[in-house]
C-alpha cells in the first residue's frame, strides 16, 4: 500500500489565508484540510470504542493515526511495507507496538484482540486478501470484540481511477463481504470530494456455521 497519510505531506496540512473585513482590516483564517479532517474523523471513532483495550490497527502506514488513540491497554500496528514500519517505530514507538506483516495472514494469536481498526486499507489489497483479513479478524478478535472498517467508494464512477485502490467496494459489497462473520453495529458516511467514506463498526459474532468460508468480492 504506497498511499499513506503523513502528518509532513502538503496534501494533509491546514493552510493559513487572510480574510478581509471590510476591504480593510486583514484577519488570519486558518484553511481546513478536507483529507485531514477525515483522518481525524475515522481515528475519533476508533477511540470511542478503545479505550481500555487491546487494539491493532493495520494497515497502520507510519503510525501517525495510531498515535491518534489514547487509552488502550495495548495497541499493535501492522503495514507490510518495511519502510513504513521504520518510520512509526521511530516517531511514534513510544505510543504502540509496530510490525511488518500481510492483512491478510495476520500473526497474531487467536482470541487476543478486543478491537481491530482498518481505516482506507481493504480497497488497496485484492479481494481474495480483504476476505481473508475478515476471517483474520473473526480469529484474532475475542468473543464480542469489533471491527472498525472504513472504505471510500465513488459517488459518480465505477471506479475513482485512483491506482493504488484495486478494489473499491460499495456499502452494500461490503456488507455481504463481513455479515457472514459479523453483525453491523454502525454505520455512517462522510463525503470528500467525488468520494464517499463508509465507516462500519462490526461485532463478531457468538457463533458462525462450522466450514463458512467467506467469497471473494469480484
Amino acid at each position: 500500500m504506497a498511499e499513506r497519510a503523513h502528518p509532513d505531506d502538503p496534501g494533509f496540512s491546514e493552510r493559513w489565508c487572510v480574510k478581509w473585513i471590510g476591504g480593510l482590516i486583514p484577519v488570519p483564517v486558518r484553511r481546513r484540510n478536507v483529507y485531514r479532517d477525515a483522518l481525524f474523523w475515522r481515528y475519533k471513532v476508533v477511540a470511542r470504542h478503545c479505550r481500555g483495550k487491546d487494539l491493532l490497527d493495520v494497515p497502520c502506514g507510519m503510525g501517525w493515526g495510531t498515535s491518534l488513540l489514547e487509552g488502550c491497554r495495548s495497541m499493535v500496528g501492522i503495514d507490510i511495507a518495511n519502510e513504513a514500519i521504520a518510520e512509526a517505530r521511530s516517531r511514534y514507538g513510544h505510543r504502540a507496538e509496530f510490525r511488518v506483516g500481510d492483512m491478510g495472514t495476520l500473526d497474531i494469536p487467536d482470541s487476543s484482540i478486543d478491537v481491530v481498526s482498518c481505516l482506507e486499507g481493504i480497497e488497496h489489497v485484492p479481494p481474495a486478501t480483504g476476505a481473508s483479513f475478515v476471517r483474520e479478524c473473526y480469529r484474532v478478535l475475542r468473543a464480542g470484540g469489533l471491527v472498525i472498517l472504513s472504505s471510500p467508494h465513488c459517488n459518480d464512477a465505477p471506479h475513482s481511477g485512483n491506482p493504488y485502490h484495486i478494489k473499491e467496494y460499495r456499502p452494500e459489497e461490503m456488507r455481504a463481504l463481513v455479515t457472514p462473520l459479523f453483525e453491523v453495529v454502525e454505520e455512517t458516511r462522510r463525503i470528500v470530494d467525488n468520494l464517499t467514506i463508509t465507516m462500519f463498526v462490526l461485532r463478531r459474532r457468538a457463533a458462525v456455521t462450522r466450514g463458512l468460508q467467506l467469497e471473494s468480492a469480484s
